[in-house]
């Protein structure tokens, strides 16, 4: 006698009943295609905001006017004005300078990425 047929006698495993009806899923009041439409919703919001974000820059610009430094989004410093006023500073004066009106602009920029972000949550949790 072989297993498979020792199995069949015994009753073990019991067998599987057999429903009437298929069994439905329940009724969630959600269908595949409003899923698609929220995952489209969300993909179009999330490119736009990485369009908008990557279009960030903000400028600053010393307060007597010798440096002007634009940086963006991400913190990368894309444009540095040294005025020729600035050259009659000491090198650790300039160095300072620079930086400090960097790191307004950054702010500003960090700022605008910040509300982009904002936005976007707003935009997926509609």
């Amino acid at each position: 006698m072989d297993r498979d047929t020792t199995a069949a006698r015994s009753g073990f495993p019991p067998p599987a009943p057999i429903p009437a009806e298929p069994p439905m899923p329940p009724d969630i009041g959600v269908t595949i295609d409003d899923l698609m439409a929220g995952a489209r919703r969300a993909l179009d919001a999330m490119q736009s905001a990485t369009e908008n974000i990557a279009g960030i820059s903000a400028s600053a610009t010393s307060e007597g006017g010798e440096v002007s430094v634009t940086v963006s989004a991400i913190g990368e410093m894309t444009h540095l004005q040294i005025s020729d006023a600035a050259m009659s500073l000491a090198p650790a004066q300039l160095a300072e300078l620079v930086v400090s009106t960097a790191q307004v602009a950054a702010g500003e920029a960090f700022g605008a990425m910040g509300q982009q972000i904002t936005e976007l949550n707003e935009r997926l949790h509609e």
